[in-house]
Parts: structure tokens; sequence; C-alpha cells
């Protein structure tokens, strides 16, 4: 293969790179809100649930912020067992990001171990 042939190829290849990934760097998808949502907790209902239905192989980003005080995360697979998929305790900020095994139903929740906390809860679907 001569020097002209290989520049040939090299700059075939960066065009056609450049023409497949130029609408994805200029319009880049944007996540899927699914659920966004002000909780606040208090001594009477320290208990937050959201149920969501997700499909097999959705990647899921969970976040929640808490303006004053730590609560718990925990994700848990509606079903005759109640999977626990993800429990995280006493955190103001989560950031949990996964891929969904099987489709169903899942509960989202927060719980807090004293009243009065405000909270934001964001979860996207990529």
């Amino acid at each position: 293969m001569t020097q002209a042939q290989s520049f040939a190829i090299a700059v075939a290849i960066v065009v056609l790179s450049f023409t497949l990934l130029a609408p994805r760097i200029a319009h880049p998808s944007e996540p899927t809100v699914i659920l966004s949502q002000s909780v606040t907790l208090t001594d009477v209902d320290y208990t937050w649930q959201a149920n969501l239905t997700l499909n097999k192989g959705d990647q899921v980003d969970v976040k929640v912020s808490t303006s004053n005080q730590p609560v718990d995360l925990r994700i848990t697979q509606e079903c005759a067992d109640h999977v626990v998929l993800y429990d995280e305790e006493g955190q103001t900020f989560y950031d949990y990001r996964w891929t969904v095994a099987e489709y169903g139903p899942y509960i989202f929740s927060l719980i807090a171990d004293v009243g009065n906390v405000d909270a934001t809860v964001t979860i996207t679907k990529a």
C-alpha cells in the first residue's frame, strides 16, 4: 500500500467519523425525567415512596438532595419477596445510576430518622 493510499484511507475514516458523530455532538440526547418532586418528611409522615414501572435495560439515574438533614434511600423491586436493590443510610445527597435487570414495578423510598426534612428527588432515564 502506498503512502497516498494510506493517507486517503485515513482521510476517509476521519470524514466518515465526523459525519456520523456530528449530529450527536451538536444535539446530544437529553435524559428523560420520569419523576421530579419536592418532598417534606415530618414527624407524622417520615417516609416517602414512589412506584415506577421500568423496562429491562433502562439506565436510571436517581438523585436525592436534602437541605438540612440526612435521609435513607431504598430501591426495592416490587414482587413477592420485595427484593432490596439499593439501601443506603444517612446521606444528604445521593447520585445513584443503575441498569434495570428486568421489567416490572419498583419502589423508591426516602426515610427520615426525625421529622422536618426537605428533599428533592429526581429520577431520569438515559
